[in-house]
């Protein structure tokens, strides 16, 4: 029950991040500006979402999750409701930039909160259904709301966002803490004892904000592999945020389509990320959780699956987007039936689904100790991209032409494959070159030995899985 009021309270805060498309060209009409300026109001969400999660971890590791779930959802509710009454785009754009800052913490906290209740094995269900909301939610979003604002104003839709979080924080209010230290803190201090301290609170304060604001730029900056991968899962995650100027934009010059019959095409999308969660948790995870029984097996329990493991699914990911664009940029044309452009949104979603699945289960294995930094600085990345990406969706289609910018949105999202490739066939190298990569054994004659001659990143288990395995074989 936890778990799912948790995921009651992302729903609200991931699908208003796009709801916000579907009555864009209201909100311009009613405000009389720019749509330059109306579409800010995507990207600033997004631009606040930037800092939400680096700031929610280490107060939740402070204070524990649960002052964090109701601070943020309360934050979220308060500005989403200011998003609605606000009299001016200026309040608005502000509101929605607080909104996103506040709200977005909940991202950073929803997998500690699974692995506090769950054992890897009970957390794959869950996490497909958050994978869903997580990547789903924005991709759905533009659809409810470019149905309803045909009809309804654009403030009681942003008003029935702050509604239904209202709803989900009350029951928030009366959630438990599921965090460790923070109950065992509770329970000490309930029988006045005094829990001895490796550090004094100040200095526990500033190593706990360092390693969550300076530990995924040191990552980033240090680790070939995390950048590389971030700027193009960066890039393939801005695309959903490109399509939602794009998409209207070539619906309308083709087809005629006014801007709220375009936003519908994001179903096909959203169909395609729940083949993506599908084809991630019916194949490509038991095909993985094989492999690492026969490794274990034939090893007598001393070595475990090599992070590349993890990799074919980042390679089908790289295919299928681009696959999903090019078809896209060839059946975009008044000749041909709008439906088999709409269809070209199948093989994208899907891809953006695998990817973040398939690549985020790659660094929780890769780096077992810093996985949580890793993840919070590709998060970083992609969220500075996809803020930028809504306002350069128009005029790159205006200056290249609708095929021609379909094209070249393709053959970037090709980049994915051979850098898939390269890890797989040269990871082994690069984790050598890595302080802090897991290492593969050497030469190990028991289990004792095994762990001298790794890397002593190994002998830590990953505190926290992404796709309900675990990184590591008891």
């Amino acid at each position: 029950m936890i778990a799912l009021v948790i995921w009651n309270l992302i729903a609200p805060v991931d699908l208003t991040l796009t709801f916000y498309s579907g009555m864009q060209e209201q909100i311009q009409d009613y405000f009389q500006t720019t749509g330059l300026i109306a579409t800010l109001g995507v990207g600033l969400y997004n631009f606040g979402s930037i800092f939400g999660p680096l700031i929610g971890a280490p107060l939740s590791e402070l204070y524990g999750r649960r002052p964090v779930y109701i601070g943020a959802s309360v934050g979220f509710v308060i500005f989403s409701l200011g998003t609605a009454l606000s009299p001016t785009i200026v309040s608005l754009l502000g509101c929605r930039v607080l909104a996103g800052l506040i709200g977005s913490a909940v991202f950073s906290l929803y997998g500690g909160s699974l692995s506090d209740m769950f054992t890897p094995d009970e957390r794959g269900p869950l996490v497909a259904l958050f994978t869903i909301v997580l990547q789903g939610a924005p991709t759905i979003g533009p659809v409810p709301s470019s149905l309803l604002g045909a009809t309804v104003h654009w403030r009681w839709l942003m008003g029935f966002i702050a509604a239904w979080a209202a709803v989900i924080t009350a029951v928030v209010v009366c959630l438990p803490e599921t965090e460790a230290t923070a109950i065992r803190r509770r329970l000490a201090k309930e029988q006045v004892d005094i829990i001895p301290k490796a550090s004094t609170p100040i200095q526990q304060t500033k190593n706990v904000w360092s390693d969550a604001l300076l530990t995924p730029t040191v990552m980033l900056r240090r680790e070939p592999i995390v950048f590389w991968t971030a700027v193009y899962h960066s890039f393939v995650y801005g695309l959903l945020f490109l399509l939602l100027e794009a998409y209207p934009y070539v619906f309308n010059s083709h087809y005629s389509m006014s801007r709220q019959e375009a936003r519908l095409v994001f179903i096909a999308p959203f169909l395609g990320n729940l083949l993506g969660v599908l084809v991630y948790f019916c194949f490509l995870k038991p095909q993985y959780e094989a492999q690492q029984r026969i490794i274990f097996i034939q090893s007598g329990g001393k070595r475990e699956v090599s992070p590349e493991a993890r990799l074919p699914g980042v390679i089908l990911a790289s295919l299928l987007t681009p696959i999903g664009m090019f078809w896209f940029a060839f059946s975009a044309h008044p000749d041909v039936h709008w439906f088999l452009p709409v269809l070209s949104g199948v093989p994208v979603g899907m891809g953006m689904t695998l990817l973040q699945l398939s690549l985020f289960n790659y660094y929780i294995d890769l780096y077992p100790t810093r996985s949580a930094s890793v993840i919070a600085a590709n998060t970083a990345v992609r969220n500075v991209v996809s803020a930028v990406f809504p306002s350069i969706g128009v005029p790159l289609y205006n200056y290249l032409g609708i095929r021609n910018a379909s094209l070249l949105l393709a053959c970037i999202s090709c980049v994915g494959f051979p850098t898939g490739v390269v890890l797989l066939v040269y990871g082994k190298r690069l984790r050598a070159a890595s302080r802090w990569a897991k290492q593969d054994v050497v030469d190990v004659s028991d289990t004792a030995s095994c762990l001298d001659v790794v890397a002593p990143l190994l002998g830590h288990p990953a505190e926290n899985t992404y796709g309900g395995t675990s990184s590591t074989s008891n």
